[in-house]
């Protein structure tokens, strides 16, 4: 009979730390919701300003003299 501290095979180590992940999960979905709800109170100094519909769609175009581009004639 083997003994109980005898190493255990790769895929047993594997599950074992599944099976632990899952049972944490909870605790740690609970502990990053109250990180991001705190880091969310605080203001940001990198949050760009919104854009308007018209800039933002501007900015998608290519300019007109590109490479590739047709123009209608």
């Amino acid at each position: 009979m083997p003994a109980k501290n005898a190493a255990s095979a790769p895929w047993q180590d594997l599950e074992k730390q599944a099976y632990h992940a899952y049972r944490e999960w909870p605790i740690w979905l609970a502990l990053r919701e109250r990180e991001l709800a705190e880091r969310g109170a605080a203001p940001r100094a990198d949050k760009r300003p919104p854009q308007t519909a018209a800039a933002a769609e501007g900015a998608e175009r290519a300019p007109s003299g590109a490479v590739g581009k047709e123009t209608a004639q």
